[in-house]
């Protein structure tokens, strides 16, 4: 007992110093990790969580190109007006952070300072960098002791000047005053890295893997209410299409596969596409335009439950979905949407199969049963039940 209890407190010991090493080590890739700076670093790094999470944000809830970043603020006024900022013509790619427009407070780092921010070209809010879904990398990387790539963008703690620096009002809006080496030269590579006397930039990176699920969890939301209106108009889901099928079109009998149809402009008008009997236009429960324009059909899988076809009205027939790892009952899904995520290792896109789309045995094995997991580096589908 006696040296069974030595060898969980030597554990327990063990645990805390590796604990304490690696805070230290993480808290040291931003500022000296000395205790005078805790205070100043837990000031900047709220602000550029608060900016981070507020962008994101805005790229899920975007209304006309879901996963874009608005333009960076070239006038230090925190909102975006000039022809430079707005509609995603972004005359810089590097500015202040546009807080207003984001809805935020006056974010400022300890030293007082406004934050900076640059975003990747091609996530710009402007339908010339459509196709715009989670196969869409990021343009940006960053070095130093942090390194990270496929960054889509990065907000900056400018610290206090420097030698060199002026940050008066006819020096507010260049960046060199602000920001220092291999993050004020304009190109696409970003360093981060402990304070110098000739560098104290401190930054957050928005990643792929940090952006798009809620991305994803947005077009499944948007794509669940399509088939919940449909459902209410026709009593009946549409049945699916086909992967491999080029045109999209529904086919009677087929339950699972790709949402039907899209085509030019986000029209889905699938009448003409399923006989026997013919299946209802969609209508008013018409996806937006955003959703085909940027491929996000292409990443979309649809399952409806047999029970629920156009041949059983209001869900009279018999076979139902299940989701394992949904609360019980989890074997009554009428019908359910997944968005994929980006491509794992060993998947090809566009998904030529649903194996190249879906992660797992069970989400790609072609029977009634799905699986709802963690987010993994090998899983990463976005599963929204329809209904119940």
């Amino acid at each position: 007992m006696r040296v069974s209890g030595q060898r969980g407190f030597a554990l327990m010991l063990m645990l805390v110093v590796i604990v304490t090493a690696l805070g230290a080590v993480l808290f040291g890739l931003l500022r000296p990790s000395t205790a005078a700076s805790y205070a100043v670093d837990r000031v900047t790094l709220a602000a550029l969580a608060q900016a981070r999470d507020a962008l994101i944000g805005s790229a899920a809830t975007d209304d006309n190109h879901p996963g874009s970043l608005p333009c960076p603020d070239l006038d230090n006024d925190g909102q975006l007006q000039s022809a430079g900022e707005t509609f995603g013509n972004c005359a810089s790619l590097i500015g202040r952070l546009p807080w207003r427009t984001l809805g935020l407070p006056d974010l400022r780092d300890s030293s007082g300072e406004r934050l900076w921010y640059v975003l990747s070209s091609n996530f710009r809010d402007n339908a010339a960098s459509s196709p715009l879904n989670s196969d869409t990398a990021g343009q940006l990387t960053i070095t130093g002791t942090n390194p990270a790539a496929n960054v889509i963008a990065i907000v900056f703690a400018p610290g206090p000047a420097l030698t060199g620096q002026a940050r008066d009002a006819a020096s507010q809006n260049n960046v060199t005053n602000y920001l220092e080496g291999e993050n004020a030269n304009g190109d696409t590579v970003y360093t981060v890295g402990a304070a110098t006397n000739s560098f104290n930039d401190t930054l957050v990176a928005i990643t792929s893997d940090m952006l798009f699920p809620a991305v994803e969890s947005r077009v499944a939301r948007e794509i669940r209410a399509n088939l919940a209106t449909y459902f209410t108009a026709n009593s009946y889901y549409p049945n699916a299409s086909n992967y491999g099928d080029a045109t999209f079109s529904c086919v009677n009998g087929v339950t699972r596969g790709r949402l039907p149809k899209p085509g030019v402009g986000g029209d889905y008008a699938i009448s003409s596409g399923c006989t026997a009997p013919a299946v209802a236009d969609w209508g008013a429960a018409q996806p937006p335009v955003w959703f085909t324009v940027n491929n996000w059909h292409l990443l979309t899988y649809y399952a409806v439950a047999p029970a629920c076809t156009v041949a059983n009205p209001n869900c009279g027939g018999a076979g139902y979905l299940t989701v394992t790892n949904l609360p019980s009952p989890n074997n009554d899904k009428r019908a359910l949407v997944i968005v994929a995520g980006r491509a794992l290792t060993g998947q090809f896109r566009p998904c030529a199969s649903v194996s190249d789309c879906l992660d797992g045995a069970e989400n790609t094995n072609g029977d009634d049963v799905y699986i709802k997991n963690p987010v993994s580096p090998t899983f990463n589908d976005k599963i929204t039940v329809v209904a119940p």
